[in-house]
């Protein structure tokens, strides 16, 4: 797959800034969370998803995935580079490995049932607003709030295992509060409210709330102000982020119950591509043929979620103006920024030519 064509340096483009190689207590803790998680949250969810076998092959997953991350512990440089990226890939790939490539499949799917049945609520609280300023910072709480849902996370993953977020409650708890732990959207609004974008690509992350209700209803904003938005998804499953099929079937049914939505999808103003993507972060040295191609006239980039814009990427300089948004869900993430759990982060950063 190529490498991603909006990368101002794409030479020396690297995803993950946190080298494990050379901060232990950030790899310790990785190390061992990757071995929580698996056995207390994947194994189970793997039998909600496959059953009894794909509880009994989750097991044998948690095992061998130990066993890397020990070997890992012994030698760092096993694999010549260590970071999150390394490590979500492996995961990944051992799942497939033991024929469960999916075990957050039901929850995905719980979820999205849920938040789409909130979805036409949240639409009316959009379309009751008339300040553009005041309902943009509206809309982007609401991304926030959206991206609680996250199964990969320490501060989250128990608590909506089995339970739905509440987003309208979490959406009012950020209402106002300003300023974020990073916070330039004061310079990002004025840029997009006069117009200066006409075609917006945003990678996502999370199904359920953060898809439903937080990335669509901007992203439905932003197309019925006259620009075009591409939603670029995951090809295939990893943790709870929503995957391209995944995606369109969601966009459908949208449309079922939202006249605009409808609309806007069957002009092409909101369109769905695969990134290309397999993991919770995002590596754009290879992105799929149809992301480059969306982004050959794009003129704005969202980096969604803590996987994609804040462990990977923060730091990256694009072609074109980009945000990176999300909600922190990890204590030593958090730190690592000089804030705490549930901060939010809005970073606006120029095209750089």
């Amino acid at each position: 797959m190529p490498i991603f064509s909006l990368l101002h340096d794409p030479t020396n483009y690297y995803p993950c800034t946190q080298n494990m190689l050379t901060d232990q207590p950030f790899r310790e803790f990785w190390l061992d969370y990757i071995v929580s998680h698996t056995a207390t949250l994947i194994v189970p969810l793997a039998e909600q998803t496959y059953g009894p076998n794909g509880a009994v092959q989750a097991r044998a997953c948690a095992a061998d995935l130990t066993a890397q991350m020990e070997r890992l512990r012994r030698q760092p440089d096993f694999y010549g580079e260590l970071n999150l990226q390394t490590l979500a890939g492996l995961r990944q790939t051992c799942l497939r490995h033991y024929g469960i490539p999916d075990p957050f499949l039901v929850s995905k799917q719980r979820e999205n049932t849920a938040m789409l049945a909130l979805y036409p609520t949240v639409i009316a609280d959009l379309d009751r607003c008339t300040d553009p300023a005041k309902t943009l910072q509206f809309l982007v709480e609401g991304v926030f709030a959206g991206n609680i849902f996250d199964l990969g996370a320490s501060a989250t993953a128990g608590q909506f295992a089995d339970t739905s977020p509440d987003f309208l409650k979490v959406r009012a708890s950020l209402a106002g509060r300003r300023p974020w732990l990073v916070d330039h959207f004061d310079a990002f609004a004025p840029r997009l409210l006069r117009g200066d974008y006409h075609k917006t690509l945003f990678f996502l992350d999370n199904a359920g709330s953060d898809a439903i209700l937080g990335v669509l209803p901007l992203a439905r904003w932003l197309a019925r102000r006259g620009g075009t938005v591409c939603l670029l998804a995951n090809e295939a499953p990893a943790l709870n982020d929503i995957t391209i099929a995944e995606l369109r079937a969601v966009l459908d049914r949208t449309s079922d119950v939202d006249p605009v939505m409808r609309e806007l999808l069957a002009a092409g103003r909101i369109a769905a591509a695969s990134s290309g993507g397999a993991t919770p972060l995002l590596d754009l040295r290879q992105v799929s043929d149809e992301c480059n191609a969306q982004a050959t006239d794009a003129d704005l980039l969202f980096l969604e979620g803590m996987g994609r814009g804040l462990e990977s990427n923060f730091r990256t300089a694009f072609r074109v103006d980009t945000v990176k948004l999300c909600m922190i869900k990890e204590e030593i993430i958090a730190a690592k920024h000089g804030g705490k759990v549930f901060d939010v982060v809005f970073r606006f950063d120029p095209a750089v030519c």
